[in-house]
């Protein structure tokens, strides 16, 4: 048995590897988020700035490791996908031994597969994005956590808050490992007396303080509420703040309910959510019990999270209209960590169906063997692997590859430290320089002209598209600019270098 554990997690990890150093080499550009928002925060933190770099609107740990990595290597970005990758690829360790201890060891070498190689989870974790990070230290401390559940020793209870707030510094919801683990410890978990129940919860009440308290000690200092992060105030995630204008509840739960659950349903693959409701149906007896019922409450808070983010960062209009939010799916993925255990479970429900299809058969019962049945396997994993891995192995940003050619050409032609008027802003963060994000229309370009000129920025960058699909703008930029440079290249969005006539 030992030595087909290695077997599994040699296979698991090598898969893992492998996707990795793919991907790694084939994400081209740096995220937004990574280059305006991460990257920033390690800057300050390698400034010795820790006041600023504790001030941004973002978690803190993430960045922390950037900056640590960066010393080593010198290149923040670099230094972030670096990060990304290795717990990416590590990813698989808490999740596989979870499984195996809830399920059994089949069902956690097919789930941690699966996730190996589901196209965003592995995607992101080769970007400057904190979600690999956030994923390893959320899925170490719910296994940690139902490890020790399971035991009958108390003091591993005092570590459990310290592994939720490694992955609450690096998101907010890491506080659900928590809160999981307290609503299990008070109306789920059997104890020899009651006095036991009330001992644990001490114990985590006392390590929760110990180590949660510095920082929201600091987040009620500089903000002045009482809050888990910097960006949103419990008051605004319980909607108790803002106003809806005319809509009514119900239809604002229904537009919240449709978004959130289209962004899942995306994001999940539909492939996987078959095989989901599948392993759902056959585990539907033991769901709230033990192990999974630990996993489906961690899944039911997570969804209860979303529905408010996804509600209080919806702008409701005063007409009855719903405008667009940005909600990123990468707020999902947790949901898809913590319930491919029944993914993997329904592939075993589909290959034993397929069997006893087979064996069935008088065509096939006399001969029928184990060969057969990894034959079986080979088909079906053939199957999964051809629908999943093009979407997963698809390249990032290659077509956005001309404005880091643009950033790149303007910091090392012109200098460092420039102020461009852009349409793509990550054009600033390869230059080296800052940026005033415009919008380029009919009505606005004489407005970025006059800006340009009062301000006294020589620069203007944008796609070439952006001129294509607008005569006269193209027709103005002709007028008062000079070509310095234009970048593309097959496939590629192209980049057009402007210098303002003086």
């Amino acid at each position: 048995m030992i030595k087909r554990e290695r077997v599994d997690l040699a296979i698991l990890l090598l898969a893992s590897l492998l996707l990795s150093i793919y991907l790694f080499f084939r994400t081209y550009v740096v995220s937004l988020d990574g280059a305006f928002q991460y990257i920033p925060i390690a800057k300050d933190f390698v400034s010795g700035l820790y006041g600023k770099a504790l001030s941004h609107n973002q978690q803190p740990f993430y960045s922390f490791i950037i900056a640590f990595v960066y010393t080593w290597i010198g290149d923040f970005e670099l230094a972030g996908k670096l990060i990304s990758t290795l717990f990416g690829i590590l990813l698989i360790f808490p999740v596989y031994f979870l499984g195996k201890r809830i399920f059994d060891q089949k069902i956690a070498f097919l789930s941690t597969l699966f996730l190996a190689i589901h196209p965003y989870i592995r995607r992101f974790s080769a970007d400057v994005l904190k979600e690999a990070t956030y994923l390893f230290f959320l899925a170490g401390g719910l296994w940690f956590a139902w490890r020790t559940i399971q035991g009958e020793r108390r003091y591993p209870y005092l570590f459990i808050p310290l592994l939720s707030v490694l992955a609450y510094l690096v998101r907010p919801d890491g506080v659900g490992i928590l809160i999981v683990v307290f609503l299990y410890i008070l109306f789920f978990k059997r104890f020899n007396t009651p006095g036991d129940r009330w001992k644990v919860i001490f114990l985590l009440v006392l390590s929760s303080f110990l180590f949660f308290l510095p920082y929201l000690l600091h987040l009620r200092e500089t903000t002045g509420v009482w809050t888990l992060s910097r960006a949103k105030t419990i008051a605004w995630f319980l909607g108790l703040s803002g106003s809806a204008g005319e809509i009514s509840l119900i239809d604002r739960v229904l537009f919240t309910l449709q978004k959130l659950n289209a962004e899942i349903f995306s994001r999940y693959h539909s492939l996987y959510i078959f095989l989901l409701v599948v392993g759902l149906w056959k585990r539907r007896s033991s769901l709230f019990k033990g192990g999974e019922g630990f996993l489906l409450l961690f899944c039911i808070l997570h969804y209860v999270v979303l529905f408010l983010l996804v509600l209080n960062i919806t702008e409701w209009g005063e007409r009855g209209t719903n405008p667009a939010v940005y909600f990123s799916g990468r707020h999902v993925l947790p949901l898809v960590l913590f319930s491919i255990y029944w993914v993997g479970e329904g592939f075993v429900v589909i290959h034993h169906w397929v069997c006893n299809k087979i064996v069935s058969s008088r065509l096939f019962l006399k001969v029928w063997s184990k060969k057969e049945s990894m034959i079986v396997w080979t088909i079906l994993f053939v199957l999964i692997f051809s629908v999943i891995l093009p979407k997963t192995l698809k390249p990032q940003r290659y077509e956005r590859l001309p404005e880091k050619w643009a950033g790149n050409w303007i910091k090392n032609q012109i200098g460092k430290g420039q102020i461009l008027f852009t349409t793509i802003p990550r054009v600033a963060y390869y230059a080296d320089g800052s940026f005033e994000r415009i919008v380029l229309d009919k009505e606005r370009i004489e407005k970025v002209m006059g800006l340009m000129r009062e301000r006294n920025i020589l620069y203007l960058v944008i796609r070439e598209r952006e001129t294509i699909h607008d005569p006269e703008v193209a027709e103005m930029i002709k007028r008062d600019f000079i070509e310095l440079h234009r970048f593309e290249g097959k496939g590629m969005d192209g980049v057009i270098v402007y210098k303002r006539v003086i």
